[in-house]
């Protein structure tokens, strides 16, 4: 097997923890159309589904108008922007394996279902300090979003590295499926959404219990 140049991660759950702001915003939005606020569990629960947005507001609030919906979509992304400081933290041992794995000259890439383009894309990660240690970020709005393997595709091609010469880390069901059907090496870690049984059901090819263990994990496949 090609000796391991690269890891490409997912950013919300894995890298990053942004579910209570995405919540906040989300319930925000919700009260300006007079509606029933989610919680932490529902929302987890839609997310293992792999839905959109919009297909998450259509499943729950089937009052709402197309029109509304997209007003929708756009008010709970600048409450998100708004909250993004203040509200999402980073993963615990996230900064120390990114830079580890920096100092021994891996690449490092991001493949993210979120749909931002341009300098959105980097907005979390500057704001966190962690900005520095990767090399690009692509996302749903660039490709397709997972469980489709053409973020994880497109990321390795902007590492200039082939997929066997990379790992891909995130912590959802989606990312095992789209990492499988990308035919690169992937490494659960059950720090979002999904559980660790629900990933164990996607069969990835190692599963941690923590970011910590990283390194070993990727140093043990080279």
């Amino acid at each position: 097997m090609p000796e391991i140049k690269g890891v490409i991660f997912d950013l919300d759950g894995t890298l990053i923890d942004s579910l209570v702001a995405y919540r906040m915003a989300f319930n925000r939005s919700v009260e300006r159309y007079n509606l029933k606020p989610i919680d932490i569990r529902e929302l987890t629960d839609f997310l293992n589904q792999f839905l959109s947005l919009e297909e998450l507001l259509i499943n729950l609030y089937p009052s709402l108008n197309p029109e509304d919906i997209q007003e929708f979509m756009v008010e709970m992304k600048n409450e998100f922007i708004a909250l993004s400081k203040d509200y999402i933290t980073l993963k615990p041992h996230a900064r120390e394996v990114l830079l580890l794995l920096k100092n021994q000259g891996m690449k490092i890439g991001i493949a993210t279902g979120r749909m931002s383009r341009g300098d959105g894309k980097w907005r979390e990660l500057k704001n966190l300090n962690i900005d520095s240690f990767v090399d690009t970020v692509v996302t749903a709005g660039e490709t397709k979003p997972k469980p489709d393997p053409a973020s994880l595709i497109k990321c390795a091609e902007e590492l200039d590295l082939s997929l066997d010469e990379c790992v891909f880390v995130g912590d959802s069901r989606a990312d095992v499926i789209a990492g499988k059907s990308a035919g690169v090496k992937i490494i659960a870690v059950p720090t979002g959404v999904a559980s660790r049984d629900q990933l164990a059901e996607e069969m990835p090819d190692f599963m941690l219990d923590s970011l910590s263990q990283l390194p070993a994990q990727i140093k043990s496949i080279s």
